[in-house]
């Protein structure tokens, strides 16, 4: 039997839940969400058995199996219907939208780190940015489609480069890795029926919004928004999969967007909403001293307020700029 709590999202019920009166409230077999836990608040209930949900484990493996086979296909110009893959597809996208612990949930399962994995990775993340910014569940579609398909031209460039860092290229490699946008797009423009969004994302995943980026160093005004949250959901994945922890992400995040990389509008909903999972936590701060999450700033949530319990205060960090979150404690 375990407490509930939220944590208990993503698990399911081994058993019928009743009312009082008698009355089933929720079936056995459910996948719990947040609003199933506040019932069960709502009624009282102190525990409930649960197991581990294992369709998001057996879906994600999939689909990282059948991204393969996509990609395949339309690198071998084999003639599909995008539109009804897609459709097919569509039960991984829809778990995204009930479970709000996805993104814990797929760096903990055990797969290999290759292009396939972290364009389904991609696509899952873009679904999920989409839901924190309200996005309708056709643009929700439409972003992972985006993500799942925005790196498709990494398949015609060397594979050795696909295992390589960036700050280790060579001058070539460098010159060579950076075709892939293109090479994307140029597989892409053949596909029956592609959205011009899905052909824009592969061209321009590495813009930036200052110009900054590749392959055309284009600006703000020429990059949909859609495309930011795919440059957003990119850097994001790259940064989880090279076993990087949530802070080193969230710091990062907020850098680029101080440094006018990319847009705020993406990034600080982003980080706000993955901070606020942690409040009451204890954290490490560059100082070295340990502090406790206690408020979210909506503007400003790289820099919340947080008690000190050493010297009983209070710490607002939007009034110390040199001082920042750097771990969980």
């Amino acid at each position: 039997m375990e407490e509930i709590s939220f944590d208990l999202v993503g698990k399911v019920l081994e058993e019928d839940i009743y009312s009082n009166l008698d009355i089933l409230l929720l079936k056995k077999g459910t996948v719990l969400s947040e609003i199933n836990i506040l019932l069960l608040k709502k009624h009282r209930y102190k525990k409930v058995r649960v197991s581990e949900d294992l369709s998001f484990r057996s879906l994600y493996l999939q689909n990282i199996q059948h991204i393969e086979e996509l990609f395949s296909d339309l690198v071998n110009n084999k003639k599909l219907d995008i539109r009804e893959w897609f459709e097919k597809k569509k039960n991984l996208a829809r778990i995204v939208q009930k479970d709000v612990s996805v993104i814990e949930k797929m760096y903990t399962i055990e797969a290999d780190s290759t292009i396939f994995r972290h364009s389904s990775n991609v696509g899952l993340l873009a679904f999920y940015l989409g839901k924190l910014l309200r996005y309708s569940f056709k643009n929700k579609i439409l972003l992972w489609q985006m993500g799942v398909l925005h790196d498709i031209g990494k398949l015609q460039i060397n594979s050795n480069l696909l295992t390589k860092k960036n700050e280790d290229f060579t001058e070539e490699e460098l010159h060579e890795y950076k075709k892939h946008p293109e090479l994307g797009w140029t597989i892409l423009k053949e596909v029956k029926g592609i959205n011009a969004l899905i052909l824009n994302a592969a061209r321009h995943h590495h813009e930036n919004i200052d110009g900054s980026g590749y392959p055309k160093g284009i600006k703000v005004k020429y990059l949909p928004v859609m495309v930011q949250i795919i440059t957003v959901a990119n850097k994001i994945d790259k940064i989880l999969l090279n076993k990087g922890n949530m802070i080193t992400l969230l710091n990062e995040l907020i850098e680029e967007t101080r440094n006018n990389q990319l847009n705020p509008a993406i990034v600080v909903p982003f980080v706000r909403h993955m901070l606020r999972k942690h409040v009451g936590e204890q954290v490490v701060l560059s100082d070295g001293s340990i502090a406790e999450l206690v408020f979210i700033y909506e503007n400003e949530p790289s820099q919340p307020l947080l008690y000190v319990n050493a010297n009983d205060t209070f710490v607002d960090l939007r009034k110390y700029h040199k001082l920042k979150i750097v771990d969980f404690a």
